[in-house]
């Protein structure tokens, strides 16, 4: 689908909180499946899985949680998981930096198989991190620690690689999100370095975000990064608690803090909980809403916004509205914009 030659951007609202803690203790990040069905990972200490959740939510916390793998080394199973993509037969990937391991899930949950040797070859990573794949199907995979990226085939074979470690344009520190766009342009967060780096689909470097928003504030470790349908571009500023967006040449254009509100589940529960209720009633209520270490942001194809509020056990949900504008409704660009009047 082509992109719009602008947007009218009526707003961003907040749409919905879901999961809570006991459902979606740190989420790390998230992957749509059919049907409005979400894959949220989770990781913290001696846990690891993927909660198999619904943009509907539930309506209360049953003993039928489905998750898919478990904490371990062995096949199905993942120590330090920390993205999951989903591919064009609805099979799930998950990276596990811990075990330098790609798994892979069938639609139903069942281990399919996993690949990946530790190593500072080519081909070999250690720290896999953000994955994306490209218009060719190609699967590129952020080498974390060895400050690089790799392509692969679908099934694992190596293709080819670029980056090193550095400060330049073009070289990382400690990468961890990525996303290819539709026309094979490659973001990177680049968490050491504090930007987002944005490439050719050879490598070479196109331009870089790293700017000051309204705020003062100026982006501190990305972990993730992702790209719309409309070529704006999110950023989720883990070392700021926000998740920013630019538009597709990186002018910046909103900030999203946090506007949290109980899940349908959460409140169903509360209400079974006296003290619980009490404790909420006598605590600052503003502060909850904010995000706090987001570790991951996905836009879907009906520009949901899916936010991995990772210390607050949720995902917070914008729904972007817009209206594409085509050469008869917006102008060319101006080279003085000006709202003045003389």
């Amino acid at each position: 689908m082509a992109r719009p030659v602008g947007l009218l951007r009526a707003g961003f609202p907040y749409l919905k909180t879901l999961g809570m803690r006991r459902i979606t203790n740190f989420p790390y990040d998230v992957a749509f499946g059919k049907d409005d069905v979400i894959y949220v990972l989770l990781r913290t200490a001696g846990v690891a899985q993927i909660r198999v959740w619904t943009f509907d939510d539930a309506e209360q916390l049953t003993d039928d949680l489905v998750s898919i793998g478990d904490y371990g080394k062995e096949d199905g199973q993942f120590e330090w998981p920390v993205q999951i993509i989903t591919n064009e037969n609805d099979q799930i990937l998950v990276s596990d930096e811990a075990n330098h391991k790609i798994s892979i899930f069938d639609p139903n949950g069942q281990f399919v198989s996993r690949w990946g040797i530790a190593g500072s070859g080519k081909g070999e990573f250690l720290g896999p991190a953000g994955m994306a794949f490209n218009p060719k199907g190609e699967l590129l995979v952020v080498d974390a620690k060895n400050n690089r990226i790799q392509s692969y085939s679908p099934s694992g074979e190596f293709i080819s690689e670029f980056g090193s470690e550095g400060e330049a344009v073009g070289e990382f520190k400690n990468p961890w999100g990525i996303h290819v766009d539709e026309n094979g342009l490659v973001y990177v967060a680049d968490w050491g370095n504090n930007r987002i780096q944005i490439l050719s689909p050879d490598g070479n470097p196109e331009f870089v975000i790293d700017g000051a928003t309204p705020d003062g504030l100026t982006i501190k470790h990305p972990t993730g990064v992702a790209v719309d349908g409309h070529g704006d571009i999110y950023i989720s500023d883990w070392g700021n608690n926000r998740v920013l967006q630019y538009d597709s040449n990186g002018r910046y254009v909103w900030r999203f803090s946090g506007d949290a509100s109980l899940s349908r589940c959460a409140r169903n529960y509360m209400l079974t909980n006296a003290r619980s209720n009490r404790i909420r009633e006598m605590s600052n209520l503003e502060e909850e809403k904010y995000l706090r270490f987001p570790t991951s942001v996905r836009i879907d194809k009906k520009f949901r916004l899916c936010i991995a509020d990772h210390h607050r056990y949720r995902l917070q949900v914008y729904q972007k509205e817009a209206i594409e504008l085509d050469e008869n409704t917006i102008s060319e660009p101006l080279r003085n914009p000006t709202l003045s009047v003389n």
